[in-house]
């Protein structure tokens, strides 16, 4: 890693110690690491992402499949690779993760499809969102929701295309149906 200093492990403050002694995964290890060079700022997002993520009015599978779905525009391996078990507890699993590149034939509800197709768009070309897009937002969510769906993919896409670009990795977490309690969290 070049671009920006790992901080050393045992130079870390006591919080953000506690959320790489948390994390199983070595990209999100090496996240606390980077982000420690600016903690004050990192732990004001995190208390934000980590509000924006698990208390939306959005639910976990849709959120999840969301995040995943801003993930492969800003390609950050650390992002494609977690899976949130309480998205996998309501139905998400890794055929239709392996279905967000081809949304309009992939298994999911009206709902989900205008949410992905929003999340897409939102992070590879947000100009490109249309009236139809907006109208199909607005047939199934509420503004709250809208607007909580805005703000994830915003916070997804800037800290998704910034860990990319420090180069950060991490080994695929796979969802399995048969034991879904395995599953890693997400980033």
């Amino acid at each position: 890693m070049d671009f920006v200093r790992l901080v050393d492990v045992d130079d870390l403050s006591p919080e953000l110690r506690a959320m790489w002694d948390a994390t199983p995964r070595a990209g999100l290890k090496q996240f606390v690491q980077v982000m420690a060079n600016a903690e004050s700022y990192h732990l004001q997002f995190s208390a934000l992402y980590a509000s924006v993520r698990f208390e939306n009015h959005l639910g976990h599978k849709l959120t999840e499949l969301v995040r995943l779905a801003v993930a492969n525009t800003t390609e950050c391996p650390v992002c494609m690779a977690g899976r949130l078990p309480a998205a996998i507890d309501e139905g998400m699993s890794e055929d239709l993760v392996g279905q967000l590149d081809d949304i309009d034939r992939g298994d999911f509800t009206d709902a989900e499809r205008a949410a992905l197709r929003f999340a897409h768009k939102f992070g590879s070309d947000h100009l490109s969102v249309d009236d139809d897009d907006k109208a199909a937002l607005r047939r199934h969510f509420s503004d709250e929701q809208i607007v909580e769906l805005g703000i994830l993919c915003g916070l997804c896409l800037g800290y998704g295309r910034f860990s990319a670009i420090c180069g950060l990795s991490d080994a695929a977490c796979v969802v399995s149906s048969a034991a879904p309690g395995i599953a890693l969290s997400g980033s």
